[in-house]
């Protein structure tokens, strides 16, 4: 039997796939909130046992984690991770419809988790049934992990990981949850995500706050905060913390050849955002070597003080701020964490507290493995064109559970504007097609992997 069978199927069932999209969408299951996290777990489990995987449901400490098994004995295993949860959907007035109520406009459908990532689950599972119901044998054994608190920085699935850590075991490739095509229209690959370390400091230095007149005399906890913030880079962006680049692994050429070739699309870039250069001076493609390869430290939030309408006189008692860290490759929060502390101690900020914290490590796989050889073949196949391949996402998830047992690789049926994480969040219909179709042929592919 052919692919074109599996193909057939995917076409004549497209609308019993977004009947089941349309179900999940209406599950409105928002980690922040820690709503309909069961339901949603539930609701994938449901998914997977209807078309044929072994399925089981994990408790944890907050959202539940399903996995689905499907076991064929073959030589090899291919795994997809994904998340049944989603982003606040508010302001809901900027919503044209419902985001809770999947919508068709135009070829498009909206609602909250059509790109991120409710999408994914359904096209994957699918993906597998035409597979099956085509009288095709499957080449490799299919796994799937999907949790429930993705978009609340995954806080539970550690330790859902290591107590299944068998699961994990002997597992040739992953297919990571998001993905999609540029702004040219080519199927992009990313190979990895930065780490991140995420703190709140802040400082009390009174136990009221008071009138501005009395400042030529009493401390303001917005200026000491400020101070302590601005001892952690120097004008040029260089974080301060020692030991804070030590560890930093060395970009391969094949790495750097990759970035080189990727669009960054700069010029466009600074249009969206009204720029009329990069930070610090950087040319375009300064700007990209940035990006993909350098750690940051940004400040996400400043509270202190009055903050309101008009004006008032206030020295303020206590101030705190929100910093997040990007890390790259072989940078390790905990150890920037307790240099961080030490830091502000020995510049005589012993007064500033870190709150609290919370991060993961870096993961990356390499640009030339086989597993993302494999991905290639398949995507040229379906797409006629070579995939776009950055080589580490800018942006940090839990991909180091996974990517400490076998290569990963992130690509989907999204698109350069779905809005995920905002209003109007979409995908094509065309695409959502298309991307069940990547998926048989890489299934497909496995039958070549020796």
């Amino acid at each position: 039997m052919s692919l074109e069978k599996a193909f057939e199927l995917i076409e004549k069932r497209k609308d019993i796939a977004i009947k089941d999209l349309a179900e999940f969408i209406a599950i409105a299951s928002v980690s922040a909130k820690e709503e309909f996290l069961v339901e949603a777990a539930e609701y994938s489990a449901k998914l997977l046992k209807e078309n044929g995987f072994e399925t089981k449901i994990h408790e944890t400490a907050g959202g539940p984690v399903v996995t689905g098994l499907m076991d064929v004995g073959a030589k090899r295993t291919l795994m997809f991770y994904d998340h049944a949860d989603v982003q606040p959907a508010e302001p809901f007035d900027l919503w044209d419809s419902p985001p809770f109520e999947l919508s068709i406009r135009e070829g498009r459908m909206y609602g909250r988790g059509t790109a991120d990532n409710k999408d994914e689950i359904v096209c994957r599972i699918h993906a597998v049934r035409a597979w099956l119901d085509a009288g095709l044998e499957l080449p490799c054994n299919i796994k799937f992990v999907i949790e429930t608190e993705e978009e609340s920085s995954s806080k539970n699935l550690t330790d859902y990981v290591e107590k299944d850590l068998d699961f994990f075991k002997n597992v040739d490739g992953c297919i990571w949850e998001f993905g999609g095509s540029n702004r040219e229209g080519f199927q992009e690959f990313i190979l990895g995500v930065k780490g991140i370390l995420y703190v709140q400091l802040s400082v009390k230095q009174m136990t009221i706050d008071s009138h501005s007149a009395s400042a030529t005399h009493l401390p303001n906890a917005a200026e000491r905060l400020m101070h302590a913030v601005n001892s952690l880079k120097d004008k040029q962006g260089r974080i301060l913390i020692p030991e804070f680049y030590d560890d930093i692994e060395v970009i391969t050429n094949e790495e750097s050849e990759v970035i080189n070739n990727y669009n960054f699309y700069p010029e466009e870039m600074k249009e969206h955002y009204g720029l009329e250069e990069f930070r610090f001076g950087m040319n375009n493609e300064e700007a990209k070597n940035a990006y993909f390869t350098k750690p940051t430290c940004n400040i996400c939030g400043i509270t202190a003080g009055y903050q309101g309408e008009g004006g008032k006189t206030v020295i303020p008692k206590e101030a705190s701020v929100k910093i997040d860290f990007r890390l790259v490759k072989n940078q390790n929060p905990d150890k920037i964490l307790k240099n961080l502390r030490k830091y502000l101690n020995d510049n005589g900020f012993t007064d500033v507290k870190v709150d609290w914290s919370n991060g993961y490590p870096p993961s990356k796989t390499y640009v030339n493995d086989d597993f993302v050889k494999l991905c290639q073949r398949a995507n040229k196949r379906i797409y006629n064109h070579e995939a776009a391949v950055q080589s580490t996402s800018g942006g940090s998830g839990p991909m180091y559970l996974f990517g400490d047992h076998m290569p990963v690789v992130s690509l989907g049926c999204g698109h350069a504007n779905t809005n995920a994480h905002a209003p109007n969040e979409n995908i094509y219909v065309a695409d959502f097609i298309d991307g069940m179709k990547m998926i048989i042929t890489v299934i497909d592919e496995f039958k070549n992997w020796k």
